[in-house]
């Protein structure tokens, strides 16, 4: 948590597997915050605990979720059924499983502090049972969290869902299309929090940073395809249509140029030249350009945190390194 505060200004999400690490988290926004109330007010970093599928909330989570609720911290208690192993193998039974533990989850925020922050949770994913591999890139998982998130809207919930996943081992053509597809669905349904979106491979068990730079640009396509298309009187052009005529082109037109930069996703990392520029420009691919924007990234970031509030850290969490 503490890396993440010191190299990014947006919210921070992340699991806590013990209520010793959430009073420690507490206290490090605390610090950043300037003081409780403060972080109460508007809270930075949110929180992700988890059931243990089938329908098993242990002590440990029961008391991170009433700490959370107590002291107004946003959570999420997700459960992570697998399709064939801790869930039914049908896609139904994983869904009212699913559904279950979620609904508990919440519930017992409320029961905690009523009207307290909570998300409905979902982290479905299949099992290939032939092999007995866990399978998270599956387009059943894809399906599996859209289906959550009209469960979760059913209560007028928001949800905290998961897509992204792939079970390729680099960033490649496997990873595009299972990631493309996972976080077009998820999107498409209107999933509140997308967990997981970015930067992940090998079934969640490890990260490229290529793989972050290359994610951002899948994701920025789905953005431009929720956007959808705006119909007005402007952007149907009949007048400028009329003006071109037969036969003419719309290089050179005012209404192109107003037009250019609002109508279309320009990606940093897709290849668009002929081939003879391409071979020319030394082949570069999504990943390679990947790579070169990493670089830059890393050798000209510096971390969001002053000295001065690094000092404030290190007096009150001296058992942070790095700092």
């Amino acid at each position: 948590f503490f890396q993440a505060f010191a190299h990014t200004t947006k919210h921070v999400m992340g699991g806590c597997d013990h209520l010793a690490g959430v009073r420690q988290v507490h206290k490090l926004a605390s610090v950043l915050a300037g003081s409780k109330a403060a972080l109460t007010k508007r809270p930075f970093f949110s929180v992700i605990t988890n059931p243990i599928s089938p329908l098993t909330i242990d002590a440990e989570t029961l008391k991170i979720l009433e700490y959370c609720a107590r002291h107004a911290i946003p959570v999420t208690c997700a459960p992570a059924p697998i399709a064939g192993a801790t869930a039914p193998a049908t896609l139904g039974g994983v869904l009212a499983q699913l559904h279950a533990e979620a609904l508990a989850g919440v519930a017992l925020v409320q029961f905690f502090a009523p009207g307290a922050r909570v998300l409905y949770g979902a982290v479905p994913s299949t099992m290939d049972l032939r092999t007995m591999y866990l399978a998270i890139g599956s387009v059943e998982t894809s399906m599996l969290n859209t289906a959550a998130v009209a469960l979760a809207h059913r209560y007028r919930l928001p949800i905290y869902a998961s897509a992204g996943l792939t079970d390729a081992k680099v960033p490649d053509i496997q990873a595009g299309f299972e990631k493309g597809v996972s976080n077009l669905l998820v999107g498409l349904a209107g999933a509140d929090f997308v967990h997981l979106a970015a930067g992940m491979l090998d079934s969640g068990n490890a990260i490229a940073l290529e793989q972050y730079v290359i994610d951002n640009e899948i994701l920025g396509m789905i953005r431009r395809i929720l956007d959808g298309i705006d119909i007005t009187k402007e952007t149907l052009a009949l007048n400028c249509i009329e003006k071109v005529g037969p036969g003419g082109h719309f290089i050179t037109e005012d209404h192109t140029l107003e037009h250019m930069m609002t109508q279309f996703f320009y990606p940093a990392l897709s290849v668009r030249m002929p081939y003879d520029s391409w071979t020319r420009e030394g082949r570069p691919t999504s990943v390679s350009r990947a790579r070169e924007v990493v670089t830059k990234i890393l050798s000209a970031h510096e971390g969001v945190l002053d000295t001065r509030t690094l000092r404030r850290i290190r007096k009150a969490l001296p058992q942070i390194r790095d700092l």
